[in-house]
């Protein structure tokens, strides 16, 4: 089997028949991007991964008014997967054992910052 093929099978299956929920790393995110055969930000599982994410940031920032909003730009101009996933692909380094979405977090704060 391809190697980008058995990195979405053990990720498909983790995610399908994991017992414990599934947290990314940072190394984890990177051995996508490094496996796959295309830009990693137009990955499929990364894009889903990152949309899901922001789904979630979005519906916090809707329907939850007594937090504190992690961004002030508008959430259309950041919600750009493709770039998020890019951002998130740059910074892995600093990140590597902690979970992927810390980076999100960073992407978050960086580019939307009040």
């Amino acid at each position: 089997m391809h190697r980008s093929r058995k990195t979405w099978a053990f990720i498909l299956f983790a995610l399908a028949f994991g017992q414990q929920s599934f947290a990314l790393t940072a190394q984890e995110f990177f051995t996508i991007c490094a496996s796959a055969e295309m830009p990693c930000a137009e990955h499929p599982i990364l894009q889903a991964y990152v949309g899901g994410a922001l789904d979630l940031m979005a519906t916090l920032d809707e329907k939850t008014p007594y937090l504190e909003a992690p961004y002030c730009r508008p959430a259309k101009e950041l919600f750009i997967v493709a770039d998020v996933v890019e951002y998130m692909h740059a910074n892995l380094k600093a990140y590597a054992g902690e979970n992927a979405m810390l980076l999100l977090i960073r992407y978050l704060e960086d580019r939307g910052a009040c």
